[in-house]
């Protein structure tokens, strides 16, 4: 329907680390089959929960990113930020489901957290703004 309403489909889909490095993948190739050819994807990498890697394969060596790389558009590395700061206060936003602008004037923060969380959405945000750039 989108499609034929003649809007760009764009995907954006997280992979992470750890125990859940295979659910991720999973769960990305399964969006690929699900979307039509035409639908755009970007891949969002956060290490968060630890390295994106496999068998000492990176992403763009895994079987489910080489089968698939026609399809994706981008891909975006969320830098690995230090757990005990600038980690600590993204995760908490985020299992708060704050939004970035909900955060930074929540003047209950420390001014700390407020401007480590500016730091972090400047950075993810010329992620963004670069992906977009090269989408258009």
């Amino acid at each position: 329907m989108l499609l034929d309403m003649e809007h760009e489909l764009v995907v954006h889909t997280v992979i992470t680390g750890s125990q859940a490095l295979l659910d991720t993948l999973n769960g990305f190739v399964h969006l690929i089959k699900q979307f039509p050819k035409e639908a755009l994807f970007v891949v969002w990498l956060n290490p968060y929960w630890g390295e994106i890697s496999m068998n000492s394969k990176q992403f763009e060596e895994m079987k489910a990113y080489v089968d698939n790389k026609a399809r994706v558009s981008a891909i975006i590395r969320i830098p690995h930020y230090k757990p005990e700061t600038f980690g600590k206060d993204l995760s908490e936003i985020l299992q708060s489901k704050f939004t970035f602008d909900e955060a930074l004037k929540n003047s209950v923060l420390p001014v700390m957290v407020r401007q480590r969380l500016t730091i972090i959405r400047r950075q993810l945000f010329a992620n963004i703004e670069n992906v977009a750039a090269v989408l258009t």
